[in-house]
């Protein structure tokens, strides 16, 4: 074989290295890729949990993804199905919650570190915290219709203790048009038994919902104010109401997943 032929078979040789990697054993590389880039909850009282918001990732490389880390700032927390590899094109989901131990307007991440390019990636978060309704240690009774006064009764109900189900109540005949009361906590006035009245409560902040949250059953929040609780082959969701500009639904895939990690 002359030289020009074992030069010619060298430059192929070459070319098909450069193509292949010609056994040096690379394979690919992971890529990281997220549903959300962030996240923003309604208002949650002070020492609640939210419902959940859905963050999917996917690997959309060609190599599997080593996930080392998943962190959440403080007031926020997160679950995930994620594990420590991710194949290539499979995806994971991360349930994130706004948990105040505090009041107002809160911001934080969630950071992911793994051996993807960029790594840590972050989705941003926000939400309001919002200080709970409490028990004012009054006891009221609505005023009934046909002009009936309301019946007040200091001294009857808890001081600083928090609303369970603080709720405007329609009450004309009373000192104020609408007393906040808790509709959890029962009292008596004057004597009366059984428990006829409600105890009053100095607010009636409650926590709300957004686009992707599950409302509808009894221990969730109601929707936010643009949002309607919308039923679903797979549940009830808070979903912008008509004309609203909010962004658009969560799939089928993502309300079972996110779901499955309850």
């Amino acid at each position: 074989m002359n030289s020009k032929t074992l030069c010619i078979i060298a430059l192929v040789l070459l070319g098909f290295c450069a193509l292949s990697g010609c056994g040096s054993g690379s394979s690919g590389s992971p890529s990281v890729a997220f549903s959300a880039n962030s996240l923003t909850f309604g208002d949650e009282e002070e020492g609640s949990t939210s419902e959940p918001l859905l963050i999917t990732l996917t690997n959309t490389g060609t190599a599997p993804l080593t996930i080392t880390n998943i962190a959440v700032s403080a007031n926020f927390a997160e679950t995930n199905t994620c594990g420590a590899t991710l194949a290539a094109g499979a995806n994971c989901a991360i349930n994130v919650t706004l948990a105040p131990n505090t009041t107002g307007s809160l911001t934080g991440t969630v950071t992911f570190t793994d051996n993807a390019a960029g790594s840590p990636q972050t989705v941003s978060l926000k939400g309001t915290a919002v200080t709970p309704s409490t028990l004012t240690g009054i006891c009221v009774r609505p005023g009934q219709q046909g002009g009936e006064m309301c019946v007040v009764r200091e001294g009857a109900c808890p001081v600083g203790q928090p609303a369970v189900n603080p709720m405007t109540v329609q009450a004309a005949e009373c000192a104020g048009p609408d007393d906040i009361l808790d509709a959890s906590a029962r009292c008596r006035v004057a004597g009366e038994y059984p428990p006829s009245g409600f105890c009053q409560a100095t607010s009636a902040v409650v926590s709300c919902s957004v686009q992707g949250q599950q409302c509808g059953a009894g221990d969730s929040t109601p929707c936010c104010s643009g949002f309607t609780c919308t039923a679903g082959a797979d549940g009830s969701f808070c979903q912008p109401a008509a004309g609203s500009s909010a962004s658009g639904k969560r799939s089928s895939w993502d309300r079972g997943l996110a779901d499955r990690l309850r």
